[in-house]
């Protein structure tokens, strides 16, 4: 039986996706490598975690699990600890970092040869690729596929893209954001809770689900079933109450029902909305920095709302307003900003603008070109500043 172009093209449509990560991987393969080559040796002696320790100019893999890579690996080798102090402040500890992530890596390490980095890689790049695919499925059905195809391809050469193949959560929390859009669209309600779940064991932003799930309930108030609104009703309740999931695991391991806080305290004593960017905003920012927050804000209310946004799902677009709004008020200012607005899971530009349809198809083909190189170019200075640490830059990612 011969296939129609159109049913071959529905039914290879992963292959765009996948190819566009496939082919940024590679590049930033050689950026990480080149950067590498200037990283100081990680043997704790700037107070900095380290399971493994690395010489100077370690290479490719090594560099993958540099930072926060250094506890998933304490964690996929060797568990968390199961006591802490019983009172008072308590030193970093593993508890501060989610599980399912590092739980993977470990099952892949004990069925497969391969060492903590480059098991961590697989991991990271294979569910950063699944998210990807389903980023442009539900794009697709909405716009073409130059639409879906610049979506991808903007968050492929986001400045802080390259930690989709290292030892982070960010590869794994693309997909389950991803996951749970591709779920909404297409109205699977029953698998949606198995998705907040993944959330909730890979990072504290499940409650972001909150508001995405009541507005897609608003939306199809009028042509759902009285089932489906409860069950909607029932996921939003789910989304706030399973972000205190993981910290009510680490209190009845630990004993201490404070234990997650208190380690997250370890890294800051100030967790308030007052040490957050919105209190650092209102509280004493400069002029010069308060106008450029409030450009950053308006930057990304207008990527959001503009026409050029609708080639992007209602629910994508509220997931990335709800994530700015929730690091807005969770985060303190940090220089893991830039890998924390990844997971907006939208390219902060309204990339499609650029050659909307009717384009010829040499200017789209110009234009992806373009957004490649200067992402790429922005993706080489933030790999050399953060991800790699070296003799003139210690800020993590």
């Amino acid at each position: 039986m011969r296939l129609s172009a159109g049913t071959s093209a529905r039914t290879t449509w992963w292959l765009v996706p996948l190819a566009i990560f496939a082919l940024t991987r590679i590049v930033d393969v050689f950026v990480i490598a080149h950067a590498a080559h200037a990283q100081v040796p990680m043997d704790g002696s700037f107070g900095i975690h380290v399971e493994e320790l690395k010489p100077a100019h370690p290479g490719y893999w090594a560099a993958l699990s540099n930072w926060d890579g250094q506890w998933y690996e304490t964690i996929a080798r060797h568990g968390y600890p199961h006591v802490l102090p019983a009172s008072g402040p308590v030193p970093q500890t593993a508890w501060a970092f989610y599980p399912l992530y590092p739980l993977i890596v470990r099952m892949v390490m004990l069925v497969t040869p391969l060492g903590f980095g480059p098991a961590a890689s697989v991991v990271s790049m294979a569910f950063a690729a699944a998210g990807l695919a389903l980023i442009y499925r539900v794009v697709l059905d909405r716009a073409d596929r130059f639409a879906a195809a610049i979506t991808v391809l903007g968050l492929c050469v986001f400045p802080s893209a390259p930690i989709l193949q290292a030892a982070y959560t960010e590869g794994l929390a693309l997909f389950g954001i991803a996951l749970l859009i591709w779920c909404l669209t297409r109205r699977r309600y029953g698998e949606v809770f198995a998705v907040l779940l993944l959330l909730a064991l890979t990072r504290p932003i499940v409650v972001v689900a909150a508001p995405v799930i009541v507005v897609h309930g608003w939306r199809h108030r009028h042509d759902s079933s009285p089932r489906q609104r409860w069950t909607l009703a029932g996921l939003t309740v789910a989304s706030g109450a399973l972000v205190l999931l993981w910290p009510a695991v680490t209190g009845l391991v630990t004993g201490r029902w404070d234990a997650y806080f208190a380690t997250q305290r370890a890294w800051s004593n100030q967790l308030s909305l007052r040490s957050s960017y919105l209190g650092w905003f209102f509280g004493g920012a400069d002029h010069e920095t308060a106008v450029r927050a409030v450009l950053v804000l308006l930057v990304l209310l207008l990527t959001l709302v503009v026409p050029a946004a609708r080639a992007w799902p209602l629910e994508l677009r509220v997931w990335a307003m709800a994530y700015g709004l929730y690091l807005a008020l969770t985060l303190r200012p940090t220089s893991s900003i830039e890998r924390y607005m990844l997971l907006a899971a939208v390219p902060w530009l309204p990339l499609p603008a650029l050659a909307p349809a009717g384009t010829q198809r040499w200017i789209r083909v110009v234009t992806m070109g373009v957004v490649a190189a200067v992402g790429i170019r922005m993706q080489v200075g933030w790999v050399d500043h953060f991800m790699i640490p070296t003799a003139g830059s210690l800020l993590p990612p």
